[in-house]
This record gives C-alpha cells, structure tokens and sequence, in this order.
C-alpha cells in the first residue's frame, strides 16, 4: 500500500475507489492506483489528510519503501 497527504479542501470532492497514477522516482515509471478510503482526521496545522491507497496490479519491479509523485488534481472548476 502507499499513503500520502492532500489538502483537507480535497475532501470535497475525493472519494474512496478513486483512480489514478503514481510516478515511483526509483523506477523512473507511473503506476496505476487507487484510494481505500479517506483519512479519519484532519492535521489542524497544515489542514491536510492522510489518504491510503493501493497499487492496482502487481508490478515485480517495486519494493517497499520507495517514494513518488501521486500524479491527481481536483477536477476542473473546484475551487
């Protein structure tokens, strides 16, 4: 699984089962993902999230702990 963080104003419009793309920086490659579910709590300091996801398939070339760009942008028009 991977985690990362989004602006709690995402919240509005991300849901679980939402698709998108991954860029692991050691493998130079984008990957297909998808989120679990929503973060429990949002950080009152940087009014951020933890979203969970997963990589959707199996990909022999990625191993845990590597790091990556989450390639995901609010929809057209979200303020």
């Amino acid at each position: 699984g991977l985690d990362f963080i989004v602006p709690s104003k995402w919240l509005a419009w991300l849901k679980p089962g939402t698709n998108f793309k991954v860029h692991i920086d050691e493998t130079g490659r984008a990957y297909p993902a998808r989120m679990t579910r929503l973060g429990a709590r949002v950080d009152p300091v940087s009014q951020s999230v933890k979203v969970p996801a997963v990589i959707d398939g199996r990909f022999a070339d990625l191993i845990a702990g590597m790091s990556g760009k989450i390639l995901l942008a609010p929809p057209a028009g979200t303020p």
